[in-house]
């Protein structure tokens, strides 16, 4: 008798997918990344309320993982535009590996696949492929320092949850700064927290908006004309797509964009301001 093989818990069934085609779901249409990191956050925000969380306590930092996974996914999608349209940034990410996956993508969106195996889900990664990319340097002189620090946190807690059912591991609890325990420590979310962490995260994905056109645009005035590829284009045509890579249409109708310039008010006063 072999009854004991089979004592200390249930036996595995035999399920198994029916159709993984059911588990995926073609996007149509196109927004800026801003925009839809908008859309996304704001769909993954109305899933909860206090009382649900409260009864729900399992869902909250779930919650807290797709703002993040979101954030991530906006670093990729504004990163692969800029290499699209940027002369520079283009010269800077040829030395990216692919491997032949990305060809799953389709030609049209192969940039993408130059951050497939990148994690955005740390600090440094950011900073680093905002540096070697775009040139732009993570310092306490821009508005991108202080909400990635903030994010940063929320990364370490996402850790303890994505890979150990919530429970802090050691080397988090020390970047995190948290006390020493003797016992186990389990990340803890409720309502507020994923608010806040919605907060956290918007502010970066703002920021880092904001520097990135910035630069681009001044780029796109100082040099872009330089570059062999790019003489003789319509810079004017070229404008546009600088700025409808970044341009939010959730802030300009919610009255949220401080300073409320069209594309062409704006491209003027570009060249005004920042010629050489």
């Amino acid at each position: 008798m072999d009854d004991w093989k089979k004592s200390a818990s249930a036996c595995a069934s035999t399920v198994t997918i029916r159709n993984i085609s059911d588990y995926v779901d073609i996007i149509t249409g196109s927004n800026s990344p801003i925009d839809s990191f908008y859309k996304e956050r704001n769909e993954l925000l109305r899933s909860i309320n206090p009382s649900y969380a409260s009864v729900n306590p399992s869902i909250p930092p779930l919650v807290l993982v797709g703002l993040i996974s979101l954030t991530e996914n906006y670093f990729r999608e504004i990163l692969a535009g800029i290499i699209i349209i940027c002369p520079k940034a283009k010269q800077k990410s040829a030395n990216k590996s692919l491997n032949l996956a990305t060809a799953w993508f389709g030609f049209d969106e192969m940039e993408k696949g130059a951050f497939e195996n990148t994690s955005f889900s740390d600090p440094k990664a950011v900073k680093k492929n905002l540096n070697e990319l775009v040139g732009v340097n993570v310092s306490n002189s821009n508005q991108i320092s202080t909400p990635l620090d903030e994010f940063g946190k929320l990364c370490e807690l996402r850790h303890a949850i994505v890979h150990s059912a919530g429970l802090l591991a050691g080397k988090n609890a020390v970047k995190l700064e948290l006390p020493n325990s003797s016992n186990s420590v389990k990340i803890k979310v409720g309502y507020f927290e994923t608010q806040e962490a919605a907060e956290v995260c918007t502010a970066l994905v703002c920021a880092v908006n904001l520097e990135l056109f910035i630069s681009i645009s001044t780029k796109w005035l100082n040099e872009w004309p330089r570059t062999p590829a790019y003489r003789g284009q319509n810079f004017n045509a070229l404008f546009k797509k600088v700025w409808e890579l970044f341009y939010s249409n959730f802030d300009a109708r919610n009255g949220l964009i401080t300073g409320s310039l069209t594309q062409i008010k704006a491209r003027n006063q570009i060249v005004r301001t920042n010629a050489t």
